[in-house]
């Protein structure tokens, strides 16, 4: 699973414009991996002619730097064709938590873990996506490094849950998660956490504002893991609190 964020997570710095934290989780079985991996390098060729390049959403809405390209119209209609078809047709799963963080605060008014819970949440639905008490799966976690105290942290929250369980998934389950976190930098050019950032916008977005259209998130919307109901809220995307 590749996690992006999108938003402070930190729940004291209000912001009436953003007051969301998303968390975004990408699941992809390993042999489904390698082909998207594929395709992402033939598409950053075919527009950059450069395979190295990393993808960030905020400088492409921005068509700044390297995406000035996109400032041409018709190019930048090239693109979202060639990566729409990427959405759609790869395989993987999306699993995200949302976090409203002025509910949260009047909730937990003395917490300050968004981060912390959203990953539990994507942990937990991780686990129920590939199978509980399954022995033939293991789930691996892929984060982008951040600061080395933050990352120590959640290294530290990550290992007490997995460890004891938590009120929806037990000890045992949790044994099919790796023991350890993959901390990887922007600098290493991990494709799946560049879809999870391309991917944890438009949620947000779509969050914010449930009524007003917004493509890319349609292009996703069926990757979400889905209950048995097929329905993906409270399964693979979870408002919280």
């Amino acid at each position: 699973m590749f996690i992006d964020e999108s938003g402070e997570a930190n729940i004291t710095k209000p912001d009436p414009r953003f007051n969301i934290f998303v968390l975004c989780g990408i699941v992809f079985r390993e042999d489904y991996y390698h082909l998207f991996n594929e395709e992402f390098k033939k598409l950053k060729l075919k527009f950059f002619s450069n395979e190295s390049i990393v993808f960030h959403s905020v400088e492409m809405r921005k068509k700044s730097g390297i995406y000035k390209i996109f400032q041409n119209e018709f190019v930048m209609q090239d693109f979202y064709t060639d990566i729409g078809r990427i959405f759609k047709e790869c395989g993987y799963h999306v699993i995200s938590c949302v976090v409203d963080k002025e509910k949260y605060k009047e909730r937990y008014p003395y917490k300050n873990h968004a981060y912390e819970d959203a990953l539990t949440f994507l942990c937990e639905r991780g686990i129920t996506l590939i199978g509980r008490k399954s022995k033939e799966h293991i789930l691996h976690l892929c984060l982008e490094k951040r600061e080395q105290k933050k990352d120590s942290q959640l290294k530290k929250y990550y290992t007490n849950f997995i460890k004891y369980g938590t009120e929806y998934i037990s000890t045992d389950e949790f044994q099919m998660c790796y023991p350890k976190l993959h901390f990887r930098g922007k600098g290493e050019n991990i494709n799946g956490l560049q879809l999870a950032d391309l991917c944890a916008y438009p949620i947000a977005r779509k969050s914010l504002s449930p009524d007003k259209s917004q493509p890319t998130f349609d292009l996703f919307e069926d990757k979400f893991y889905c209950g048995q109901n097929g329905w993906y809220h409270g399964f693979g995307l979870k408002h919280f609190p």
